[in-house]
């Protein structure tokens, strides 16, 4: 459980304040700590290579001009089968 201390003449005392609160430092358990690396770490974006950054824009760029290019493939098509476009 996380503990907020104080600094009092090279010692570390805990205090009465919330973590919330604390003004003084928060002390971790070894699993708390072990926890909040790994949800740090998934949000540092110095953790993913630039060849990884790279290919997930341009997989995320060309997916919604794939998506665009197909629907308007489908429109084109569904368009000229209408009656208003025979000419007979």
């Amino acid at each position: 459980m996380a503990t907020c201390v104080q600094l009092e003449y090279g010692e570390l005392k805990p205090t009465a304040q919330s973590i919330q609160d604390c003004t003084g430092f928060v002390m971790l358990e070894p699993t708390e700590y072990q926890q909040f690396l790994l949800g740090s770490s998934l949000f540092d974006p110095s953790e993913i290579p630039i060849e990884t950054a790279q290919m997930l824009f341009v997989s995320g760029f060309s997916i919604v001009i794939t998506c665009y290019m197909v629907a308007w493939g489908y429109g084109t098509v569904i368009n000229w089968f209408r009656p208003e476009n025979d000419n007979t």
